[in-house]
């Protein structure tokens, strides 16, 4: 196996316990893909793409119940990325389609991850802290 993008503490974990796990758990399927088979490549991004769509589910439903005020956007960029690597699957069944998933998976793929995490996600995190901390005071204030 060929190690393509590492867990890095320092710039992955964002201090949040579900939306830690399910980049660990991304990044554990992503670095487990076999870089030089095209089978691995295939069913690692069809694995990735299962594990998305209930990794942002859980964000989805994180940005619901706290009212989070940018989740369209957020949302949007969700789909965006769910709508691209499938795409890609889907095309992967000529030689030209698969070289292009494999082009995808890694290249654009550890490029998104970082700058949706530093960005998107980050904000997101920091908005449920803010959100936790407001509601820890106020209930401190009716006692």
């Amino acid at each position: 196996m060929s190690k393509l993008k590492a867990f890095d503490k320092s710039k992955h974990v964002l201090n949040n316990k579900v939306i830690d796990v399910l980049h660990k758990e991304f990044l554990e399927i992503y670095n487990s893909v076999e870089v030089t088979s095209n089978a691995s490549i295939k069913s690692k991004a069809t694995e990735l793409l299962a594990h998305t769509k209930r990794h942002f589910m859980e964000e989805e439903k994180l940005m619901d119940r706290y009212n989070y005020s940018r989740s369209m956007e957020h949302k949007n960029e969700h789909n965006k990325v769910l709508a691209e690597l499938q795409f890609f699957i889907d095309k992967s069944h000529s030689a030209f389609g698969m070289n292009i998933l494999k082009s995808y998976y890694i290249e654009k793929i550890p490029y998104w991850f970082d700058y949706h995490l530093a960005s998107m996600d980050s904000d997101l995190v920091a908005y449920l802290n803010n959100y936790n901390l407001r509601t820890k005071k106020l209930k401190q204030e009716v006692n």
